[in-house]
């Protein structure tokens, strides 16, 4: 009786003990499977910027462009030269200064072409791409160039024939000068707005 009771003591131990230890496996898995669902679901969700729009710059119906091909040297020998022309010193202020200073000042747009500016005008097909990037937006990320600006491309809006918006863009900085609207200018060009309008131009 004794001997039977020793081994059913030892059976019931090692079942137990057997217990014990299929509990403590399944016990090990379950804090794992937690422990990723918790990295899963603190992992952020990554969310496609969307700009919003406002109001377009110009409200116009002809853009005639106006380009020039000079390199940065041509122009800081014109800008070093003491003694500049008259049309010496028209095309420096083009290129590198803020002119024109207001919509009223549309004076310079007769000489373009005299002082080595060619004129095209842009499609009416390329308005709507024109639209997409002369018009008020939020940006994901403002960038800004620290170079000198030299504008070779200038875009004059016009309306009936009446001249209402200039835009001087300089490709190679990534800056502007643009008269004639009431809009807000600041996000102009951001999210790879320059290489579009650069492609609707060269596309013309």
């Amino acid at each position: 009786m004794i001997k039977l009771r020793w081994k059913d003591d030892t059976a019931l131990k090692l079942r137990f003990l057997l217990l014990t230890i299929i509990y403590f496996f399944l016990g090990c898995k379950k804090p794992e499977h937690s422990s990723i669902n918790r990295q899963q679901s603190n992992k952020p969700v990554e969310q496609k910027f969307i700009p919003k729009h406002g109001k377009l710059y110009f409200d116009y119906d002809v853009i005639d462009h106006y380009h020039i091909s000079i390199d940065e040297n041509a122009v800081m020998i014109l800008d070093s030269s003491q003694n500049r022309s008259k049309k010496d010193q028209l095309k420096l202020d083009i290129l590198i200064n803020k002119t024109p200073k207001d919509i009223n000042d549309t004076e310079f747009i007769k000489s373009l072409e005299k002082i080595g500016f060619k004129k095209s005008v842009i499609k009416t097909q390329n308005l709507k791409k024109i639209n997409e990037i002369f018009i008020e937006k939020t940006v994901s990320e403002n960038i800004e160039y620290a170079c000198v600006p030299i504008y070779r491309d200038i875009l004059i809006f016009k309306k009936q024939k009446a001249i209402i918006g200039i835009a001087k863009i300089c490709f190679d900085c990534h800056q502007k000068h643009i008269v004639g609207t009431n809009a807000n200018t600041e996000n102009f060009g951001q999210d790879g707005d320059y290489p579009k309008l650069l492609q609707v131009i060269n596309t013309n």
